[in-house]
């Protein structure tokens, strides 16, 4: 059977374009993993950060873990994610993320690498790398986090013009992967309620996270025991959400994302748990 897009009479496969980029770009948040990755060279890493540490969950996550999700867009396969944990260098973790359109939505060729440097003694960001390709439109993304001055350096690579850019962040301030990791850090239990600055793009926006109970979730790699968090966003514009997104980790120390559903003025989107593998393999090398 072949794989059609729900398309509008008017709408062309370009109209298309932003809801699947936004899907693609949300990936470092619902899972900040992706296929195993070289570690950085020392003068690749950001300078080191001085973010408060979490009160830590025991062993939510280790290098070697792999993360496969599925992409729906209105109900319909649109894409997929593949996450990981990368082998360290020194403190750093690197957090990989590499997402993709597939099926017919393939032919808007929307590819996203986003790395994530994940200090694991301060428990947050270094920084980030973001390398895109969106229907032609290469570009890469660099953002650096200075925390003892509290700012963050973005420099944008677009068409062979460089931008860079300083912006002023709040202490203990995260990117999109890093917001995940932390809250996979947290002893999460009914009732529970976090709020954390994260940086996007060129702004900073206050996560709100809540968990409300327990269900049972069914994926394509099986049925987990979850837990829900009702999860507040601050995207603006075309990618403000209509309601609160929602966030299933499994009721288990290691708090998996299994599945994350949110509804923006563009369209719903849903990330489902394909295949796990736990890490583990990689932590003698720190």
């Amino acid at each position: 059977m072949a794989f059609v897009l729900p398309v509008r009479s008017r709408e062309s496969p370009l109209a298309l374009s932003t809801p699947l980029r936004l899907a693609v770009a949300l990936a470092p948040l619902l899972v900040p993993f992706p296929a195993p990755a070289e570690a950085p060279s020392s003068s690749a890493a950001p300078t080191a950060g001085g973010a408060p540490r979490p009160t830590a969950a025991p062993a939510a996550f280790a290098p070697g873990e792999e993360i496969d999700l599925t992409l729906d867009y209105l109900h319909v396969r649109a894409g997929r994610v593949k996450l990981a944990v990368g082998r360290p260098e020194g403190a750093v973790w690197p957090m990989i993320c590499q997402a993709r359109t597939e099926g017919a939505a393939s032919l808007l060729d929307i590819r996203e690498h986003f790395v994530s440097y994940w200090d694991a003694e301060a428990q947050a960001s270094r920084g980030s790398d973001l390398n895109a390709i969106e229907i032609g439109d290469r570009h890469t993304d660099r953002a650096r986090f200075d925390r003892e001055e509290g700012k963050a350096v973005v420099r944008v690579m677009r068409k062979g013009r460089l931008r860079e850019s300083t912006h002023d962040v709040p202490p203990g301030v995260q990117d999109l992967a890093s917001a995940l990791l932390f809250l996979r850090l947290q002893q999460l239990e009914p009732g529970a309620r976090f709020e954390y600055p994260v940086f996007h793009g060129t702004s900073t926006f206050m996560l709100e996270a809540q968990v409300e109970g327990r269900e049972r979730v069914e994926t394509p790699a099986g049925r987990f025991d979850a837990l829900r968090v009702r999860v507040h966003l601050g995207f603006k514009d075309k990618f403000e959400a209509k309601r609160d997104a929602y966030l299933w980790l499994s009721d288990d120390a290691r708090h998996i994302p299994v599945r994350m559903s949110a509804e923006f003025s563009v369209g719903s989107i849903t990330a489902s748990l394909s295949a796990y593998r736990p890490g583990g393999q990689l932590s003698a090398a720190r």
